[in-house]
């Protein structure tokens, strides 16, 4: 972390706080990130997966999860953080979408008074869940650099 610039760390910091606020009090909690209506056109499932402040917290984070990740390399670059942020925004909206997919098979009521269309979260914090395992998937593939004091002239490990 020593060779991000610390002004871009409080502008990450203050815009994971930004974005947290703009989800909590410009969208609320909802169903799903307010998508129910497209997700139950496309499906014809309705997923009563509910957005909880944790889940905001952790996408507001995704920036700050960037720094960290950019913070592996050998040297600081822009673009290589953009690219970061956007690898971890990607694999947690896979591991979401994956994680709806899942409940259709094990988020149905087995009552049978109750409609098989309806999807419920088998687990408490189900999505929150889902999303932080989204955001670390690209820590598991994260290469580990070497320290340029590690490598000799020539390219061979101390």
């Amino acid at each position: 972390m020593k060779k991000i610039p610390d002004n871009l760390k409080k502008q990450i910091l203050g815009i994971s706080g930004l974005i947290f606020l703009i989800l909590t009090f410009g969208i609320g909690p909802t169903n799903s990130f307010g998508l129910e209506q497209f997700i139950q056109d496309k499906t014809d499932y309705f997923f009563g997966v509910t957005t909880y402040f944790l889940d905001y917290g952790l996408i507001s984070l995704i920036p700050f999860f960037g720094i960290i990740l950019n913070s592996k390399r050998t040297e600081f670059k822009h673009f290589e953080l953009i690219i970061d942020i956007l690898k971890i925004l990607g694999w947690a909206i896979l591991l979401f979408i994956i994680g709806l997919y899942f409940l259709t098979f094990i988020g149905k009521s087995s009552n049978p008074l109750i409609p098989q269309s309806l999807i419920i979260e088998p687990i408490f914090l189900y999505s929150t869940i889902i999303i932080g395992i989204g955001i670390s998937i690209p820590f598991l593939f994260a290469k580990p650099y070497k320290k340029r004091s590690e490598i000799n002239d020539i390219g061979i490990e101390k």
